[in-house]
């Protein structure tokens, strides 16, 4: 990738708020998950040496200044308060400030045209996966925290396991803890292995019996697939 000329003096001030990096502030500074998962993959690729911090900055300065973020000019009010700089000076900090999102969408576009450019992720896989997780997203859980289930009496091949005991049992959704790869379709390359996982809660004496203590419960993490509605 071309490097930049230069970089314009933005006479960018403090820091703060929504355009914090951590270490920037006191206190949390990311306001959503995926912005920490954000930063926290660009840190791991670098740490483990798959790219230069020089690349990186590249890439991220490059869509920080990109005007294809900002379409138009700003208000002449807007470039006035701002000693005249330009759209991408004035649009990129008021962003940042008002949401901290705005910030980290830069560094997921910078992180995902990298990857593609040094063969780690290529566009269509990238692609494909997106598209798997909107699929999984638009249908939905099929459970929620108090659902009724039973656990599937299957027999299950691969690494996926399902304990002896607890097949066939009924037990109480305690919470539904989002859609992951599911890893025996993973490992053969298949990008639509995403399935829901939810907590559910067995009592005792659904395990056991009578004899079981009905005070004691078990909690186990179970994907979609080994669950039935009750």
């Amino acid at each position: 990738m071309r490097k930049l000329p230069g970089v314009p003096d933005l006479a960018m001030p403090a820091r703060r708020g929504g355009a914090a990096q951590p270490g920037d502030v006191p206190g949390p500074v990311f306001h959503e998950p995926w912005q920490a998962h954000a930063f926290a993959i660009v840190m791991n690729l670098y740490r483990n040496g798959q790219y230069t911090w020089a690349d990186w900055d590249d890439y991220l300065g490059h869509e920080i200044q990109s005007p294809d973020h900002f379409a138009g000019a700003p208000p002449p009010e807007e470039a006035a308060a701002n000693g005249g700089r330009g759209a991408n000076y004035n649009r990129f900090l008021a962003a940042c400030e008002a949401d901290g999102a705005a910030y980290y969408h830069y560094w997921l576009a910078g992180l995902e045209k990298m990857l593609h450019v040094k063969g780690l992720v290529g566009g269509q896989e990238l692609a494909a996966r997106i598209a798997a997780i909107a699929r999984v997203e638009a249908a939905g859980p099929r459970f929620k925290a108090g659902d009724r289930v039973k656990v599937l009496d299957i027999e299950l091949l691969g690494h996926s396991h399902l304990p002896n005991y607890i097949r066939g049992v009924s037990g109480m959704v305690e919470a539904d803890r989002g859609a992951k790869v599911f890893p025996d379709s993973h490992g053969h390359g298949r990008t639509d292995a995403l399935q829901h996982v939810y907590t559910v809660r067995f009592q005792a004496t659904e395990i056991w019996g009578e004899s079981a203590d009905p005070r004691q419960s078990l909690n186990f993490s179970l994907w979609d697939y080994q669950l039935t509605p009750i």
